[in-house]
């Protein structure tokens, strides 16, 4: 790989190592020789406006303010998390002209450290590897290290694999870390600002919530914070503190920092609210055994919502820049109160239009791209939020009970992920014979194959890349999806992906009820990988397509 080296002076730079000691900039830092080029593939929108804010009150957008506030210590406790050398790196680049140097910057800022998530972790800057875990482990730990330790010392497995500690050295033990300590100096100015703006509020139900997430995050007990964000409504919404997995590629369990400050479309309640009560019928519909769908329960609730995203921190805003979410992922929240799934409108909008559309006419024949439409998208992208509280919810292993994101470990993110993508098409015929949606079901299809190849193009580094790919090939296997040597693109049979869709879905429930880690691990080893036809029109999509459209940063 050529490489050029950095654009200022080495001796004038220190940064911070992971315990908070100051330490020389290492020596081999080098820059790919395509790094204008792939930041050029990164276009910047502004994400911080709305049409929905100015009818706001004023209270609300004092408060909004705050939430807003509150975001930049998410990101700077997910800079830790992932890599405190490569902020102060990004941060001593902000004053260059130089060409390499300003587009060392935006990808840095883009994949929140040295490392790029669109080619498998690749290093942006220097030569060092990315440590699978992040900082949330010793960065020289190794899996099979971690697995013998505890296999040792089974008494502290509880700690050491719980969501919300950081695992150190101590000579040659492991402990644990809880987040609010460890992360003190970010979550306290965040659970002070929350007070703040639970003060200002004039919501009681979301000056609750504020009030009982500060307190959360001092002590990483969410659960009652959880409830209180299910039961949250009126036109401001909040999504803090550690939620997600993703970048812990070690074991899978330890949860990242993010934040996503929303102004909720009051408007869209009743085009949403059709859908509410769809939970157990949908459970009940999916094509396993009862072991693997337990009864979901009636008076659980499932808010929907659509709402813009005005600030994402952190985890939220790592360049595979999320359109919905659903949370909490708590099971016990779900058994005792339900789960809330947002669609990010503003995002789902600029998703379509700057890379989707564009990328399906690359690579799907006329007929397959010309299918796709917002709404049939919307409704896919709703029904996979949908889906990831559907299919088990515990694995009975050696006689205890555990969660499948304990079972399976690293593959649980992509196995969940493809429950959730393929459960939410799966449901889609139930849903049409309802007469709950009434676009046909090929343009669903469509959707779900664009968004497939925009997470393809990120690769293995991403639980997307990696479940995407894997059904993209056992559609090809089916005869769902073909390559049409006229017209140098894929196609599609819509009777064969109903039946290949179907099949994936069972493969993947079992997979997650069983919590067969192996069999996971054998199923992602066969199929996550791209075939050369598609890879031949990915490469030549590089060069019309941007892979991804990045927020403005708000610091």
């Amino acid at each position: 790989m050529k490489t050029v080296m950095l654009g200022f002076a080495l001796s004038t730079l220190f940064l911070l190592s992971p315990t908070g000691a100051t330490a020389p900039l290492p020596s081999d830092l080098v820059y790919p020789s395509d790094i204008i080029e792939r930041a050029a593939k990164l276009p910047i929108r502004d994400m911080s406006q709305s049409p929905l804010y100015g009818p706001l009150q004023g209270w609300e957008k004092a408060v909004l303010a705050k939430m807003v506030e509150a975001s930049a210590s998410m990101d700077a406790a997910f800079w830790r998390q992932v890599d405190p050398q490569g902020k102060l790196l990004w941060q001593s680049l902000a004053g260059s002209n130089k060409a390499a140097d300003r587009a060392a910057y935006s990808l840095l800022d883009a994949n929140y450290g040295r490392w790029d998530r669109f080619l498998n972790f690749a290093p942006i800057v220097g030569l060092t590897p990315r440590p699978p875990g992040g900082y949330v482990y010793p960065p020289d730990l190794s899996k099979a290290e971690l697995e013998a330790y505890l296999a040792a010392h089974p008494e502290q497995a509880k700690a050491l694999l719980d969501p919300f500690t950081v695992i150190k050295r101590s000579g040659t033990a492991l402990v644990a870390v809880p987040y609010h300590l460890e992360y003190a100096e970010f979550v306290r100015p965040a659970a002070r600002v929350l007070r703040e703006a639970a003060a200002l509020s004039q919501s009681p139900a979301l000056s609750h919530y504020l009030e009982l997430q500060a307190q959360a995050l001092l002590t990483d007990d969410y659960y009652a914070a959880n409830i209180a964000w299910i039961d949250l409504s009126g036109n401001l919404d909040l999504s803090i503190g550690p939620h997600e997995t993703y970048d812990d590629q070690l074991m899978g369990q330890k949860a990242f920092y993010k934040s996503n400050v929303l102004i909720v479309d009051q408007a869209a309640a009743a085009q949403l609210a059709k859908y509410k009560s769809t939970g157990p019928a949908l459970q009940a519909n999916l094509p396993v055994e009862a072991q693997y769908k337990p009864v979901y329960k009636a008076d659980t609730m499932m808010p929907l919502l659509l709402a813009d995203d005005i600030r994402r921190a952190g985890q939220g805003r790592a360049i595979m820049e999320a359109v919905a979410f659903s949370l909490p992922n708590d099971p016990k929240v779900w058994d005792a109160k339900g789960s809330k799934k947002v669609m990010l409108g503003n995002y789902l909008n600029t998703r379509r239009t700057v890379v989707l559309e564009p990328l399906a006419q690359a690579i799907l024949t006329p007929e397959v791209a010309g299918l796709i439409r917002h709404e049939a998208y919307f409704t896919w992208v709703l029904m996979h939020e949908v889906c990831h509280t559907l299919g088990p919810r515990e694995v009975l292993k050696d006689g205890r009970s555990i969660s499948p994101r304990e079972a399976l470990g690293e593959t649980y993110s992509p196995i969940e992920e493809g429950k959730a993508d393929i459960g939410g098409l799966y449901n889609l015929p139930y849903l049409i014979d309802k007469g709950l949606v009434t676009l046909p079901l090929e343009q669903h299809y469509a959707g779900f194959m664009a968004e497939s190849l925009r997470s393809i193009r990120f690769g293995m580094g991403s639980a997307y890349g990696v479940i995407r790919s894997a059904a993209w090939n056992v559609f090809l296997d089916e005869g769902a999806l073909s390559f049409d040597a006229a017209s140098q693109r894929f196609t599609m049979d819509t009777p064969k992906m109903t039946e290949a869709v179907r099949k994936l879905l069972i493969t993947l429930i079992k997979l997650e009820g069983d919590g067969d880690k192996q069999a996971a691990a054998q199923f992602i080893a066969k199929y996550a990988h791209i075939r050369p036809e598609l890879q031949r029109l990915l490469d030549t999509a590089e060069h019309s397509v941007p892979l991804e459209f990045v927020p403005a940063n708000q610091q």
